[in-house]
C-alpha cells in the first residue's frame, strides 16, 4: 500500500473530490443516482490507485 507518492496523491485527490461531491449532494438533499454511481466509481478507482505502483518503480514481479 502507498508504494509511490504519485499514485497515492492521485488516489487521495480522487477520493477526497468524490467524497466532497457526495457530501454536497446529500447535504442539499438532491441525490442524483447517476452522480452517486459516478462518485462511488471514482472512490473505487482512487482506492485502487493507493495500491498501484508507477511505471518507473522496480520490483514486485516474481516468476512462477
Amino acid at each position: 500500500m502507498f508504494t509511490n507518492w504519485k499514485t497515492t496523491l492521485g488516489g487521495t485527490g480522487a477520493i477526497l473530490g468524490a467524497a466532497a461531491s457526495l457530501a454536497t449532494m446529500f447535504s442539499k438533499g438532491q441525490v442524483d443516482g447517476t452522480m452517486l454511481m459516478t462518485d462511488l466509481g471514482i472512490i473505487g478507482a482512487g482506492i485502487a490507485s493507493l495500491f498501484a505502483k508507477d511505471h518507473d518503480v522496480k520490483g514486485g514481479t516474481v516468476r512462477q
